[in-house]
């Protein structure tokens, strides 16, 4: 459940005023989430991934969730899935307390029990008990499964899978009902899915949430794990491409990636900073419309699970990296360079794994502070590499300004290691037609690579007239110089074959008026000797 920005949902959907859906989510009873304890990620598995779905063919809405320790695990999948009505337990934390000579609380079947039974309860942790005391609580509630809202305010769309505490291993064992975990992001959007903008809240019916909601394996698909909502904005995306997927792309680049001219900056092709990426190797991929089903079909799945419209996006631009290679700290917004059409948005995505994972090197590392810190730094953010993983950071705030919190780098490869990376930026405005069509059919036209003299001429363009009104002018020409061309083609060939017509008549012409002048000629010789 994405939109284009995903910051800027983010905080909208905190703001939601769950209270008057009965949900009283920010209860002021400790809260017993867990946070983010170090800053190595990806920390979220393809066995805890889950997804809540609802909705019609028509419109579906899907949620991601993480499936705890204890309870029937992904590979169990017909355990897993469940479909039935969504209810919210009653109190919605489950702490219920004994009478007021035994005021301690006891695991006990929730007050509307009989509502629960045979559905799945939303419960949030704000209460401070542990995954296995809510299960407990749910099944004797006689509930089909167990939702849990983590309660993270500074981090919304943060999950994580519940642990089986100390001394808890029994009672976790006995748990037979799917227990999973959903964001309080998540949570905001299920109890408004029924609400329209104006809906009076007396017409609320079940809180906000669908009539039915199906629980199922996540398996393949991609889901996201959450890093920090601002300052950056960073996310990421498992599974974004699939193993074939992802070596279709290394297959195509592997023959065009060229070195890095780092004294050459080419703003057409997206290289911008080039004395930031030593040694590496990269090619843009020029596709655009003219994109293979297979290569679109990964456009679309960007477009559906980011939200971001794909009429946005750059084609990828592909990095090989080999021992030693690196991308140094670096920015992808350059105002005096993009400031009419910024990227608003990089999505990084790993195209294979590493022989060994013993070494920092491949990994992206991010510095929250706007400044490179030492490789122990806290505040570092380092994301290592997964085939098909996907980095997504915003390289706007939630107030549309520069970010400087989106300081990143590649760190330097390790000995008798390769590795892909392709890039592709999310622009603010959409891509012009010259660059989904002209350009991917010179590349074609040219072996997949764009010619020199295309990228010359938008030099020389953006020179004279500058970034802005020089790109006008090169998607211009773009379109007018191949039209041009086409027509002084086709007028060729009509004035070829006018000629051919022309030609072939006068010929005609000339042997008939040649056939009589031989025929009178004959007469006169034959008249001649009667004489």
């Amino acid at each position: 459940m994405m939109n284009l920005s995903r910051s800027h949902s983010s905080i909208l959907l905190v703001l939601v005023p769950l209270c008057l859906l009965s949900i009283q989510l920010l209860a002021t009873i400790p809260t017993a989430s867990a946070t983010i304890v170090d800053n190595i990620f990806p920390k979220r598995t393809e066995e805890e991934a889950a997804v809540f779905e609802w909705g019609n063919s028509a419109i579906i809405s899907a949620l991601d969730a993480s499936v705890a320790m204890f309870g029937p695990q992904t590979s169990q999948a017909a355990l897993l899935e469940v479909e039935c009505k969504p209810v919210l337990a009653a109190p919605v934390n489950g702490i219920i307390k004994g009478k007021k000579d035994d005021d301690e609380f006891q695991i006990q079947p929730l007050k509307n029990a009989d509502e629960v039974q045979g559905n799945i309860v939303v419960m949030t942790n704000a209460g401070g008990l542990s995954g296995v005391q809510m299960a407990k609580i749910a099944k004797l509630s006689n509930a089909a499964a167990l939702m849990v809202v983590n309660i993270d305010e500074k981090n919304p769309d943060y999950i994580y899978r519940l642990q089986v505490e100390e001394g808890e291993e029994e009672d976790a064992s006995n748990i037979d009902i799917p227990v999973v975990m959903i964001s309080l992001n998540s949570a905001n959007v299920l109890t408004t899915a029924t609400v329209e903008p104006n809906t009076d809240v007396k017409d609320i019916v079940n809180n906000g949430m669908p009539d039915r909601i199906r629980l199922y394996a996540g398996g393949d698909r991609p889901f996201f794990e959450d890093i920090r909502p601002l300052k950056p904005t960073l996310y990421l995306i498992h599974n974004l491409m699939t193993g074939p997927e992802a070596k279709a792309l290394v297959d195509a680049a592997k023959h065009k990636v060229e070195p890095i001219q780092t004294t050459s900056i080419d703003t057409l092709q997206l290289q911008t900073q080039p004395q930031n990426f030593p040694g590496v190797e990269s090619a843009m991929l020029w596709k655009g419309k003219l994109a293979t089903p297979g290569q679109l079909a990964i456009e679309e799945r960007i477009e559906q699970v980011t939200g971001f419209p794909k009429d946005h996006f750059s084609d990828f631009v592909v990095d090989k990296l080999t021992e030693g290679d690196q991308w140094l700290p670096h920015y992808d917004l350059h105002p005096d360079t993009y400031s009419f059409n910024p990227p608003i948005a990089t999505i990084t995505v790993f195209l294979n794994e590493l022989s060994s994972n013993e070494s920092e090197g491949g990994s992206i590392e991010y510095y929250p502070s706007g400044a490179r810190k030492s490789s122990t730094s806290k505040k570092n953010i380092r994301v290592l590499p997964q085939k098909g993983l996907a980095i997504v950071h915003h390289n706007l705030d939630d107030k549309d300004r520069y970010d400087t919190s989106t300081l990143h780098a590649l760190l330097p490869l390790a000995q008798g290691e390769t590795l892909f990376v392709a890039r592709k930026y999310v622009f603010d405005q959409p891509v012009s037609t010259s660059r989904k069509v002209v350009l991917p059919a010179f590349a074609f036209l040219f072996g997949g690579k764009l010619p020199k003299f295309v990228v010359t001429l938008h030099d020389a363009l953006v020179e004279q007239f500058g970034p802005q009104q020089g790109s006008v002018y090169f998607d211009k020409a773009c379109v007018f110089v191949p039209l041009l061309i086409l027509l002084s083609i086709v007028q060729f060939v009509v004035n070829y074959l006018k000629d051919q017509m022309t030609g072939g008549s006068s010929s005609k012409d000339s042997k008939s008026e040649t056939s009589s002048k031989k025929k009178k000629s004959s007469k006169k010789d034959k008249k001649g000797k009667s004489d």
